[in-house]
């Protein structure tokens, strides 16, 4: 009867606690993030989703460099092929670095800059201009735990930012899907992560 009775008392415990999201988490590195965020779209709050979250490791030289987590607006139909949709996708959208060591600025700045002509070579007329704009945002060199987010929505354009810090915003629709190629085009940094990446999308989001 006793034991009864404490089940009892736990079950109506359990049932009184508040419901807590658990988030995304990197597997390899135990890194957790919301599974949703609100960020403000002309004035507006709009809610993004989780679409996954990923490690960028040099398994050559066994060490992690990064984590990154993707984020659209709620609702967004990213189609058949996810990475795709979400590189193209004109809607609010969200990028975050959280960097695990530290190294150059020209690393940063070459690696950025390469994927990139990797993936939109045969558009760099319509994003040259803005892509040395980007380039000469890293005026240091990166440090562990130094966090990058990349901000994208149709009114303001992308906006980077450097632990808080704006480093500056693009208009061009063109280049931030340039920038989001680095993960979700057809050469991205990483097959794997780009699949990591999309694996928390959910249909109908």
């Amino acid at each position: 009867m006793k034991t009864r009775y404490c089940l009892f008392v736990l079950l109506l415990s359990n049932l009184s606690m508040p419901a807590v999201a658990l988030g995304l988490t990197e597997k390899e590195t135990g890194r957790t993030y919301p599974d949703d965020i609100a960020v403000e779209v002309g004035g507006q709050p709009v809610d993004l989703v989780a679409t996954g979250t990923a490690l960028r490791e040099k398994t050559a030289f066994r060490f992690n460099v990064y984590t990154i987590v993707s984020y659209v607006a709620k609702g967004t139909d990213l189609g058949d092929d996810p990475a795709k949709g979400l590189m193209l996708a004109d809607v609010p959208k969200r990028l975050r670095l959280d960097l695990l060591r530290g190294f150059s600025e020209n690393k940063l700045r070459n690696s950025f800059d390469e994927d990139v002509r990797n993936n939109y070579g045969d558009r760099m007329d319509e994003i040259s201009q803005d892509l040395s704009t980007f380039n000469a945002y890293w005026t240091r060199d990166a440090e562990k735990k130094d966090v990058i987010i990349f901000d994208y929505n149709p009114v303001r354009g992308l906006r980077t930012t450097l632990n808080g810090k704006e480093l500056g915003v693009i208009k061009n629709k063109v280049f931030a899907q340039a920038l989001w190629s680095v993960w979700f085009g057809k050469k991205p940094a990483s097959s794997d992560m780009r699949k990591k990446l999309v694996a928390a999308v959910r249909k109908g989001q």
